[in-house]
């Protein structure tokens, strides 16, 4: 089960998504609230929750700038911005920073099992890989981004678009952090992407490949040979 977290300087809107929002029923736990963010920032510290809902308008600092400083303290989890404001700069500076998903208030029962569940699709995809938290919260914000699109060719140059850094720095940080290069990190999530995908015998090889962000299934084919020495076609008489 994972767990969740929220953020609302309304207290009757914290007890009603405590009260009212069917939790255990898409996998998670509510484990705190709070309505002041900075109360929030000490707690989300320590129980490090794997969801936060987060309201936009907050007191002394707003949604944004507690997301912002939840990554500074390198954590990554799913954010979820609620708010009862259709605040379009508040909305695009949120996804910016790999914000999830946008609930506007009321909240709609319908509306957040529908977000729980994609979160935890979400969730239970990534959990295959392994923790790669470091001391450094650009690369863990940069990590996390690579996790999320690593099926989309994703190049070193969007990275350096995406992040501001140039290329040569962001190669020394895979580097010096995880002793790999950028193109073999990707090759290995798409790689224990395959073998996830190939033990679910639900989708055809080609399929697969074409998930996994190659452009034919020979490409996919190669790749996969040359990483565990045996074809995709071998792997469930291996």
């Amino acid at each position: 089960m994972y767990t969740a977290y929220t953020v609302d300087d309304d207290y009757l809107m914290l007890e009603e998504m405590k009260d009212f929002v069917p939790w255990q029923e898409h996998g998670f736990e509510l484990i705190g609230s709070a309505t002041d963010p900075l109360t929030a920032l000490d707690e989300v510290t320590d129980l490090k929750p794997d969801v936060i809902f987060v309201d936009l308008k907050l007191p002394r600092i707003d949604g944004n700038k507690f997301i912002e400083k939840v990554h500074e303290l390198g954590m990554n989890p799913v954010f979820v911005m609620v708010s009862g404001y259709d605040d379009f700069e508040g909305v695009r500076t949120f996804f910016k920073q790999n914000g999830f998903d946008y609930i506007l208030k009321p909240i709609d029962s319908e509306d957040i099992g529908i977000v729980l569940r994609k979160i935890h699709s979400k969730l239970s995809a990534n959990d295959y890989i392994d923790d790669e938290t470091t001391d450094n919260p650009i690369f863990n914000r940069l990590i996390l981004y690579v996790k999320d699109n690593y099926t989309n060719n994703i190049s070193l140059d969007d990275l350096s678009k995406e992040f501001g850094y140039n290329r040569n720095y962001i190669c020394n940080m895979f580097s010096k952090y995880l002793n790999t290069s950028f193109s073999k990190y990707v090759t290995k999530l798409r790689m224990e992407k395959a073998v996830d995908l190939l033990n679910d015998n639900l989708l055809m090889k080609k399929e697969i490949a074409n998930k996994l962000g190659y452009k034919d299934y020979y490409h996919f084919y190669k790749v996969f040979k040359e990483y565990f020495g045996y074809a995709p076609g071998k792997h469930n008489s291996n």
